[in-house]
């Protein structure tokens, strides 16, 4: 049987689950060089955009860089709620994060977010 390109297999390497974690961890981390959502320099938190307890996952795309203090606040709050009425709120952030998180529905090709939200309402103007 003839092998194609699709069967083989480069650069495997195992991985302690310890390792993986603080691998995958700095992958993000290194993926935003500034909180998500206040723009504070080097985050040391990752935050789930989708709250565990409201159901999200710690998958890649649920996950953002943040510093501790907005990690902190925004607890389970709806990201976009709890964002929207910060005084350091930026529609740029907010689309960075709307990119970061519609990213995992391109790679999957299933929505992420029409299970907690429309994307209408992802659109609508910030209210005062």
């Amino acid at each position: 049987m003839p092998v194609s390109e699709n069967d083989l297999v480069f650069n495997l390497c195992c991985l302690q689950k310890r390792s993986a974690r603080k691998r995958f961890r700095k992958s993000i981390l290194d993926k935003w060089p500034d909180c998500a959502y206040c723009g504070r320099p080097k985050p040391s938190t990752l935050d789930h955009v989708l709250a565990q307890s409201k159901g999200g996952k710690n998958e890649r795309h649920n996950l953002v860089g943040c510093c501790g203090e907005c990690n902190l606040i925004k607890s389970d709050t709806p990201w976009f709620v709890w964002y929207r009425s910060q005084d350091f709120w930026t529609i740029e952030r907010e689309e960075k994060i709307l990119d970061w998180v519609n990213q995992q529905e391109i790679e999957s090709s299933l929505p992420m977010l029409t299970d907690w939200l429309e994307y209408e309402t992802l659109l609508l103007p910030k209210t005062a």
